[in-house]
């Protein structure tokens, strides 16, 4: 997923431009897994309600919750930040 800030917004928060791509690269690569919210949120050791807020892009997830969703979620995790604001989050099965 890929998301651009939009000129002239303003400053956002640090790590709050991530919220919205993160969230929906977590959504896709759970609903392609076939996991529940419910699931999921357990396999990373969250609550499903927080689980709802990322997905929703209302939250910055911290470096331990990005390595748990990524355990979870059987994947790789790869952020690309530009210093023009687009940011690409993709999760993807590691080779086998």
């Amino acid at each position: 997923m890929t998301h651009r800030r939009e000129p002239g917004a303003g400053h956002p928060v640090p790590g709050e431009w991530l919220g919205r791509p993160f969230g929906a690269a977590v959504r896709a690569r759970r609903l392609e897994l076939g996991l529940t919210q419910e699931r999921l949120a357990a396999q990373a050791g969250m609550s499903q309600g927080a689980l709802s807020r990322l997905e929703h892009g209302r939250g910055v997830p911290t470096l331990p919750l990005l390595e748990r969703l990524a355990a979870a979620l059987s994947s790789n995790l790869l952020i690309s930040l530009s210093p023009y604001g687009a940011v690409h989050v993709v999760f993807k099965a590691p080779p086998r």
